[in-house]
């Protein structure tokens, strides 16, 4: 037979659950997307969608978000896509351009586009920024572009024609800027000579196409992250390493990077940081080993490079990682990886420099904290857990993650009643909002009408 405790506790649990995908549903729905069909200067009629979440913020940052080929702009801005989860999340606006061509990419080797005063497809997304900037509150000094295979070209592009506009970009599977305008190019504009890794030039060389761009530019130049998986057949795992001399070069920083981290995001994947010499990572490069192009879209990490998860951006030599721990030094033999990578059969791609390092050591987790209800009617509600704090990661190999330290003290059990009290413990009390809400509101409520019926 169930105890008194135990239906109390059942009843909190199950009010609090119905609440809350009442509460998550309805957020969910009030998300908007827009077609716009006039949003200023457009010389190639592409299209425009504006994903709005519900708690869209006050003066929000902008993402043009980028489709790849054979795509369109609702294939971003749909509830679902990793973009449009983040924008819900932290309430930015999202602008998802879509392209006109037969095929659906986005044109990266004309030099409409590789100018900036071009008339090509990212003079009309330009366009989008302007209207939302000025339509919708936007905030010009956040604005931030991502995409995929066709839309990580169109990345490089718009950061190298525009680095007046946009502060940082993610390019996954991508191509240098400039670089599908090597070589022969096809009535649809592809370039097989890049597509398949035969174009390679030194970092200098790469970074001349990308001034040449806007020759007058002196601001700062908008930071960049890049994803490449190393059996992409599409886009040739190649093009990845000569981003990152492109970029390097650009951005003043050394093609060597400051810190190789083995096993990041997935198993088997490798990280490598190139920061600058105030320790601001100005590139930062994700290999992710043994997938096709159709890689993960990790938007999670590409909004927290950005600085949109309410962070700031990750500085690198040594000061945080990614989840804010304190970091360990550069992986030893990180240096010396430059030409180990090795082929990977006929026409395989070198692996970067530095590239490989010995893996970082985890701390051990903590416990997790409890929270406790009081005894009977009119009874407070126990304290709750105090967590450790960060552990310091031992490794030399790379940066030690943020862990819960050796647990909090257990919550009190609030005194009143006469009884032990009830205790409830919550698997995630990063999430114990609602449920913490019907403990304090809900339980003394049906206490009250229990009284009353026994009265």
């Amino acid at each position: 037979m169930r105890t008194p405790c135990a239906y109390r506790a059942a009843l909190t649990i199950g009010l609090a659950s119905l609440l809350g995908t009442a509460l998550a549903a309805s957020t969910t729905s009030a998300a908007t997307i827009t077609q716009v069909m006039s949003f200023g200067s457009n010389p190639t009629g592409i299209g425009m969608y504006l994903y709005t979440p519900a708690n869209v913020v006050a003066k929000p940052p902008i993402l043009v978000g980028v489709h790849a080929c054979h795509g369109k702009g609702l294939d971003v801005c749909a509830t679902g896509n990793p973009f449009a989860q983040q924008a819900d999340k932290y309430g930015f606006l999202l602008i998802c351009p879509s392209a006109v061509s037969t095929d659906g990419c986005w044109d990266v080797h004309s030099m409409a586009d590789l100018t900036h005063t071009g008339a090509g497809d990212a003079s009309g997304i330009l366009s989008m920024v302007n209207y939302v900037v000025q339509n919708k509150n936007g905030d010009p000094d956040r604005v931030f572009v991502a995409g995929h295979s066709s839309g990580g070209m169109m990345t490089n592009v718009l950061l190298g024609s525009y680095p007046d506009v946009f502060k940082a970009g993610a390019a996954f599977a991508g191509v240098p800027f400039g670089c599908f305008a090597q070589g022969s190019v096809d009535n649809l504009g592809w370039s097989t000579t890049c597509a398949t890794g035969n174009v390679t030039m030194t970092g200098a060389q790469w970074g001349a196409l990308v001034r040449a761009a806007y020759p007058s530019f002196t601001g700062t130049r908008p930071r960049i992250q890049f994803w490449h998986g190393t059996a992409d057949v599409t886009l040739a795992f190649h093009n990845f390493g000569e981003e990152i001399k492109e970029w390097t070069n650009v951005l003043g920083v050394s093609e060597t990077p400051t810190s190789t981290e083995n096993n990041a995001v997935q198993t088997g994947w490798i990280r490598t940081r190139y920061a600058d010499s105030a320790g601001v990572v100005q590139v930062e490069a994700i290999q992710e080993t043994g997938q096709p192009h159709n890689l993960v879209i990790d938007g999670t990490e590409a909004i927290h490079f950005f600085g949109l998860d309410g962070t700031n951006p990750v500085p690198d030599a040594g000061a945080v990682d990614s989840a804010g721990s304190v970091g360990g030094a550069t992986a030893a033999g990180g240096s010396t990886a430059a030409g180990t990578g090795g082929a990977a059969g006929a026409g395989g791609d070198q692996a970067p420099a530095g590239m490989t390092g010995n893996s970082t050591t985890t701390g051990t987790a903590g416990t997790t904290g409890v929270i406790e209800t009081g005894g009977s009617p009119g009874a407070g509600v126990g304290s709750m857990a105090t967590g450790g704090g960060a552990v310091t990661g031992s490794s030399t190999g790379g940066k030690g993650p943020e862990v819960t330290g050796s647990g909090g003290s257990r919550g009190t059990t609030a005194t009143g009643g006469g009884s032990s009290g009830c205790s409830l413990a919550l698997t995630n009390p990063g999430r114990f909002d609602l449920a913490s809400l019907w403990l304090v509101l809900g339980l003394p409520a049906v206490s009250q009408r229990r009284r009353r019926s026994r009265d």
